[in-house]
């Protein structure tokens, strides 16, 4: 019996052996294959990267020559634009020179206008020391009506109390209606989310569209610089012209200022004539005002029991009509369906013809924008030749004066 128990312990011991060496040669095997795996799928994936690479590759060289392409037509347009931004440099500086003689020849005007503040606020401290009297009187006067209003302010108390409590029963009614509409809010909330993912879904299409009429219209963009480059040229010629003719102008320009000084000095004397003649007229119709104001609040006395009577009529009219508005808001909400559907229809179409709309509606304000120079032109050119006699004549009797 020894033996046997021996003979079997020594067999399963083999058996365990021969199984966890089986296992420890299986593991390495099976590790071995998933690396092989791994690096297929990492071949797989670089071959493939590399064939995009090659595909895209013509892209990548037309988006280079573009660029060159653009950069030689900036450097032109730099060049182009050269001549016109050292004219602008010089018609500023002999703007600035004019400016310097200009307020050199203003010199004496200001101090003229000095002399005549100082005799302004003389003038306005008099008319003060003139018109404290009627003051006094405007105090009294304003003492009186606070104390009338106090005592009308104790007489409209009990309209006060009823006022607040038909607001009360207001609210209360207000808090039963909000009690009663909260079914037909929850199923507003409901089809309000369906509406918002029906807009996303259409602002998606919407910027499809966006996109694929933006490629289009890429040609028409670059005619419409070139012809606002050109447009920039004309508008610097037409700057030079005007600054010419401001030279021309500048004598007739100064006459006109001390006429100016002297129409001011004239004004000043007449508004303190009229502040005087106000404060006479002023005290003089200080009982007139007295009795308006009595009449003022007779009838806002008046007001305040009509607006009482009108807030109880306003609900006891609410209470009755509340069915009707019910049945109004289920026909506003189909009302309401059927615009949102038309306008997704609007929206549609509209986007469908805007590309074509906008490019005739930019040729044709062009054209009109172009005609309405030359016209502005050409009247500009006849009025100077026209007002050129006028000018001189009034340097003449300027220079007689």
């Amino acid at each position: 019996m020894k033996k046997l128990a021996l003979l079997a312990l020594t067999a399963a011991f083999g058996l365990t052996s021969t199984a966890s060496f089986a296992a420890d040669t299986s593991a390495p095997v099976a590790i071995h294959k998933a690396k092989k795996a791994e690096k297929k799928v990492k071949k797989d994936a670089s071959a493939q990267k590399a064939q995009a690479a090659e595909a895209s590759a013509p892209a990548k060289k037309a988006k280079k020559v573009a660029k060159k392409d653009a950069s030689a037509q900036k450097a032109q347009a730099a060049e182009a634009s050269a001549p016109a931004k050292k004219a602008k440099k010089v018609a500023k500086k002999d703007a600035s020179a004019q400016k310097a003689q200009a307020a050199e020849a203003s010199a004496p005007a200001k101090k003229a206008k000095k002399v005549a503040k100082k005799d302004a606020s003389a003038q306005k401290a008099q008319a003060a020391d003139a018109s404290a009297p009627a003051k006094k009187a405007k105090k009294v006067a304003k003492k009186d009506a606070s104390a009338q209003k106090a005592q009308a302010a104790d007489a409209s108390a009990p309209a006060k109390k009823a006022k607040k409590v038909a607001k009360k029963d207001a609210s209360a009614q207000k808090a039963q209606a909000a009690d009663a509409s909260a079914p037909a809010k929850k199923a507003h909330k409901k089809h309000a989310k369906k509406h918002a993912a029906k807009k996303v879904d259409a602002s998606a299409q919407k910027a499809q569209a966006a996109a694929s009429a933006a490629d289009a219209s890429a040609p028409a963009k670059k005619a419409h610089k070139k012809h606002a480059k050109k447009h920039a040229a004309k508008k610097v010629d037409a700057s030079a012209q005007k600054a010419q003719a401001a030279d021309a102008s500048a004598p007739a320009k100064k006459a006109h200022k001390k006429h100016a000084k002297k129409h001011a000095a004239k004004k000043v004397d007449a508004s303190a004539q009229k502040a005087q003649a106000a404060a006479s007229a002023a005290d003089a119709s200080a009982p007139a005002k007295k009795a308006h104001k009595k009449h003022a609040k007779k009838h806002a006395a008046k007001k305040v029991d009509a607006s009482a009577q009108k807030a109880q009529a306003a609900a006891s009219a609410a209470d009755a009509s509340a069915p009707a508005k019910k049945a109004h808001k289920k026909h506003a909400k189909k009302h309401a369906a059927k615009k949102v559907d038309a306008s997704a229809q609007k929206a549609q179409a509209a986007d469908a013809s805007a590309p074509a709309k906008k490019h005739a509606a930019k040729k044709h304000h062009a054209k009109k924008h172009a005609a309405k120079k030359a016209d502005a032109s050409a009247q500009k050119a006849q009025a100077a030749e026209a007002s050129a006699p006028a000018k001189k004549a009034k340097k003449a009797a300027s220079a007689a004066k």
